[in-house]
């Protein structure tokens, strides 16, 4: 039985299960306090880089199993969205400087709810047109046991953290079938990295590296895309239909060897999944050309840069990139415990440093040359070969009640969660790895107009190999 619908403007209780909770109806004059304002240099960098034919969607596959109430959903959309200004907000402006975020007139993204044999199409093309629409548009397919939602963001509103935030606020609101969040949304905080420790003159001299060092890097070092011998899937590219994201999920015996692995080596997760695929990319590479032994392999790398200022922060990007270059010809590379140690020390020391904070600052470099960001994100240009994000463990701080460690909302049972930034031209794919419910498992998004489905498939099940004899080899030799 449906729970009881709240009416009027009578506030929201939450369910019994969870009486610590209180969701309130949110205060719809934060929208105004917050919007208008200017699309800050990591804004506009996404905002530039999106192209019909590779738009800046980052895509989240949410699958379920229960019963799905329609209108409760809904409901829960309109109490979600107010605290999220941004992702029902439209830009205006026409220089790169100019450019403005305003609240749109419509509050509720594209929504299509169906039975499960109806295919999900978008609904002009792949690319989400800020100047026209929302940044979020949705698609609900059920079945008599379960089903799926689809989510597409636009990456100019938001990161992979708070693609991730928005969802679990999402279903909370659901599970109460209740009002949003609480709070002022204090957008300006965006622009803000968790560094209050850092001194004056320290950020003066990262500011600096990411004046001038930073711009040159990137427009002068270029990578290798990934390589392949297929042909694009038609199908695929016209645009229409949205695309499935590649996902493979570690057994629990295979995270056990990864984490020995880590225990052993005194490294990161996340520097091991990192050399792990720039050791797999570069023998994708060389399978399907042998000249590229020399080439360079760069992976970006996201970085989450929130501090304990941000933790009421809506869905904005509080993100900084890194790019990883590597040469796995040299004799540091050929060794795995090398290349491991250094991977280890780079990103420890990018972070430390907070030297990827200094992606604005490049962007807005690149921004102020002839041309602007349009011609510095040419599409013939390879940026990265790839993307590679590292969400660690996901909802594990959701205040919903769990089933073996899945989230559960209303009648519904959150199976996984899968989500993967968009790809650019000339990179091929993007990764992101994270944990649910005590699984590790890695979604890949990739380029249409490059890889075959089965390609993409096989692509990421050569990445997944070289992490499987990782985590079978710390198994063998033990913690």
């Amino acid at each position: 039985m449906d729970r009881e619908k709240p009416r009027g403007d009578q506030p929201f209780r939450s369910s019994d299960r969870d009486p610590q909770i209180r969701l309130s109806r949110p205060n719809r004059l934060a929208d105004a306090d917050a919007l208008p304002l200017k699309l800050n240099a990591f804004e506009r960098y996404m905002w530039a880089d999106d192209q019909p034919s590779h738009p800046m969607s980052y895509f989240a596959h949410v699958a379920y199993s229960g019963r799905l109430n329609e209108s409760a959903f809904v409901q829960a959309l309109e109490q979600t969205l107010p605290r999220h200004p941004l992702l029902h907000a439209r830009i205006v402006g026409n220089r790169e400087q100019d450019l403005t975020w305003v609240t749109s007139p419509d509050l509720l993204p594209y929504l299509d709810c169906a039975d499960a044999l109806t295919p999900m199409r978008f609904p002009g093309g792949y690319r989400i047109e800020l100047r026209e629409e929302n940044g979020l548009r949705i698609w609900v397919r059920k079945h008599a046991e379960g089903g799926v939602i689809r989510l597409q963001f636009h990456h100019a509103c938001c990161d992979g953290i708070a693609v991730n935030q928005f969802i679990g606020e999402l279903l909370r609101v659901y599970d109460h079938v209740a009002g949003g969040g609480t709070g002022d949304p204090r957008l300006p905080h965006r622009n803000r990295f968790g560094a209050s420790w850092w001194d004056w003159l320290g950020r003066r001299v990262v500011d600096a590296w990411g004046i001038v060092i930073g711009p040159p890097i990137f427009l002068l070092v270029r990578p290798t895309p990934l390589q392949t011998r297929g042909v694009c899937d038609h199908q695929e590219q016209n645009g229409r239909v949205v695309p499935d994201l590649v996902t493979w999920r570690f057994t629990d015996a295979q995270l056990a060897g990864l984490l020995a692995k880590v225990r052993a080596s005194r490294v990161t997760l996340n520097a091991l999944l990192l050399r792990d695929v720039f050791v797999s990319l570069h023998a994708w590479n060389l399978d399907h050309d042998q000249r590229l032994q020399r080439e360079l392999i760069r992976i970006m790398v996201p970085f989450n840069l929130r501090g304990t200022e941000h933790q009421s922060l809506p869905a904005v990007n509080v993100v900084g990139m890194a790019n990883l270059d590597r040469r796995l010809h040299w004799p540091w590379c050929r060794n795995p415990q090398w290349l491991l140690r250094s991977i280890q020390l780079e990103t420890l020391f990018l972070k430390r440093f907070r030297i990827v904070t200094c992606f604005p600052s490049i962007m807005f470099v690149l921004g102020i040359l002839p041309g602007g960001l349009q011609r510095v994100l040419r599409r013939d240009r390879c940026v990265a070969t790839c993307v590679v994000s590292n969400l660690g463990k996901i909802f594990i701080d959701t205040p919903l009640p769990r089933r073996d460690g899945k989230l559960v909302a209303g009648d519904l049972t959150v199976e996984a969660v899968d989500t993967a930034p968009p790809v650019r031209d000339g990179s091929g794919a993007a990764l992101t790895f994270y944990t649910y419910a005590g699984q590790l498992s890695v979604s890949m998004n990739y380029d249409p107009h490059r890889f075959r489905r089965t390609t993409a498939e096989q692509l990421l099940r050569h990445i997944v190999a070289q992490i499987e004899r990782t985590a079978d080899l710390s198994l063998r030799a033990g913690p």
